[in-house]
């Protein structure tokens, strides 16, 4: 079974159990503008439901701290005090509390850390500049669908660290990506990317290569 088979199944169970799952979104974008992390609660309520399929037991998860670096040397050395790392590409929506854009990327960065001594996982999805106003804005997943998928690497990630348990679809470091990430052509401000800005974002550090590449010719 391929990885989006496997995904679709997954989401498939929870529609089963939750007749409102694609609902947790609808209501996510409408509140967001009036409550802070609203964007977590759904990626919270389908988590326990990603390791019960992935027959993973006893791991919680939970925002990542304010104070944690997600600059990439930052995660790197703290990946040497037993906190390993894991960036993952999404599609989200952003919303500007202030001048009320949205708008949506298919190049958003989550970054991923977990211990195993406390078994807890924290997660952060970065921001991204407003085009109007150059606030920076909280982004959610775009719905259930990336939301199984980012879960489901997030699953397959723990198995893999933490217990050895290595899927055939990890084999790669870029295995994990979106379809759209593979849509050269579609629009990216790297300007305001706060995951580019820190190395984490593989969008921007393809362009950063392909900029370097062309200097050196």
């Amino acid at each position: 079974m391929c990885v989006r088979d496997e995904v679709l199944f997954f989401l498939f169970i929870l529609r089963l159990r939750y007749a409102f799952v694609e609902n947790i979104w609808f209501h996510c974008a409408l509140s967001i503008v009036m409550g802070k992390n609203k964007w977590f609660y759904p990626i919270e309520s389908m988590f326990y439901e990603a390791l019960e399929f992935h027959k993973i037991a006893n791991w919680k998860i939970q925002i990542m701290p304010p104070d944690v670096k997600t600059n990439l040397n930052a995660l790197k050395k703290d990946e040497e005090k037993e906190w390993p790392f894991r960036t993952h590409n999404a599609k989200a929506v952003f919303v500007c509390y202030y001048c009320k854009r949205t708008w949506k990327s298919s190049f958003t960065t989550i970054v991923w850390r977990a211990q195993r001594s406390t078994s807890i996982v924290q997660l952060r999805i970065e921001k991204q500049g407003c085009q109007r106003c150059n606030r920076k804005c909280q982004g959610f997943l775009y719905d259930g669908e990336q939301a199984a998928f980012t879960l489901y690497w997030m699953c397959t990630w723990i198995l893999d660290v933490f217990y050895g348990i290595r899927s055939e679809h990890t084999k790669k470091d870029d295995d994990d990506k979106s379809d759209e990430i593979d849509e050269s052509a579609a629009p990216h401000d790297y300007q305001r990317c706060e995951a580019g800005k820190k190395n984490t974002c593989r969008k921007c550090n393809l362009h950063k290569q392909r900029r370097h590449s062309l200097h050196r010719n």
